[in-house]
């Protein structure tokens, strides 16, 4: 049998049975929302058969398919070899879900934890699959902290990898989301954020910015950094150096995303933050909207405990919200995530619905 053959159709199951409701935390970096004034989680679902990884960034496609990448795992197939980095299709939509892992030139031997290049996001512009990796470790370099680009032009069979990489504050990049194959975006531009430090494992308190054409995305003398809002415009400077954040959490934040909801008109962060001791990962999450990409933001949820089972916190990390799957008003989303513990290291998702209490 191909080593990188998978499993055909897998079907969900429910691991938990209640549904719960939260507003902002007390705590929140921001004021809660003006415009959601509550969010209800259902149940965590997750595909039944085999699914093993974590991270997943998650692209969706010219023909409305998903790609997504696993780390540290099989993908959806026990046949399958364990990677650092691979590749699978993901069909349909939550609850009626499957996936199939592909092979890919980007596969990535296992080299657990930070010692193996992991894929932090992916976006299909144009046609054009980008993927960023983290952990990246330069030739002749023992530092895994950087980052670095890829581009595939036949949906993820092989890529072509930049000859540049990032070395300080962009450690964990994140692709601004938008529809299939980039419909609906803001402009010509491509946005990329961080939390902004060199490493994926820790927490820094900012989020920064970068932004290029979608045409020049590959060459790194194109891209300008966000440095500030002047005369009520975002303003972008070429020198790193800079650049200022676009949001900032005292609590910190890590592996976050951002994902444009073109129903309610906004741009939704999500971002781990820590939970009063220091650690990799902890069970907390932030949810946040603004009408641009770099703010001004305010909070629809903020929990220290948001995974919990038994009692005890779940630790997760790298929490999305696809575009795909998200409803056209703009209400019901769900949260593509993985974990460490009560058997998250999986791919997971939850539905939220939002209480909408105002038009845009």
């Amino acid at each position: 049998m191909n080593k990188f053959s998978s499993l055909p159709v897998l079907t969900t199951g429910l691991l938990l049975s209640l549904v719960h409701h939260s507003m902002a935390g007390f705590d929140s970096p921001y004021p809660h929302s003006s415009l959601i004034s509550e969010l209800k989680w259902s149940p965590v679902v997750k595909m039944k058969g085999y699914a093993n990884g974590d991270n997943w960034p998650i692209a969706w496609m010219h023909d409305d398919s998903q790609l997504t990448a696993f780390c540290d795992g099989k993908g959806f197939s026990k046949e399958d070899l364990d990677l650092s980095l691979g590749f699978a299709w993901v069909y349909g939509d939550p609850p009626g879900f499957y996936a199939k892992n592909i092979r890919s030139g980007a596969d990535t031997p296992t080299g657990w934890g930070a010692k193996g290049i992991k894929a932090s996001d992916m976006i299909a512009v144009d046609n054009v699959l980008y993927m960023f990796v983290r952990n990246y470790k330069p030739s002749g370099s023992d530092d895994f902290t950087n980052s670095r680009l890829a581009c595939s032009t036949n949906s993820g069979v092989s890529w072509t990898w930049a000859g540049w990489h990032f070395s300080d504050t962009f450690g964990c990049p994140a692709f601004v989301q938008f529809g299939r194959n980039y419909q609906g975006a803001r402009d010509e531009y491509v946005y990329i954020a961080s939390q902004a430090n060199d490493s994926a494992y820790g927490y820094s308190p900012d989020i920064v910015m970068a932004r290029v054409n979608k045409g020049e995305v590959m060459k790194r003398s194109k891209y300008a950094f966000f440095g500030g809002i002047e005369n009520g415009h975002a303003i972008w400077f070429e020198n790193i150096a800079k650049g200022k954040p676009i949001f900032t959490d005292p609590k910190g934040t890590q592996r976050i995303a951002i994902t444009y909801n073109a129903g309610l008109g906004r741009y939704i962060l999500t971002s781990s933050h820590l939970t009063g001791k220091k650690a990799t990962h902890t069970a907390a999450l932030g949810i946040f909207e603004a009408p641009e990409p770099w703010g001004p933001w305010s909070t629809i949820y903020y929990d220290d405990h948001w995974s919990v089972k038994d009692g005890k916190d779940c630790r997760t990390y790298h929490h999305r919200f696809p575009a795909k799957w998200i409803s056209v008003d703009g209400k019901t989303m769900w949260l593509l995530y993985s974990g460490l513990d009560c058997d998250l290291y999986s791919f997971c998702v939850k539905k939220a619905v939002l209480e909408v209490v105002q038009k845009k």
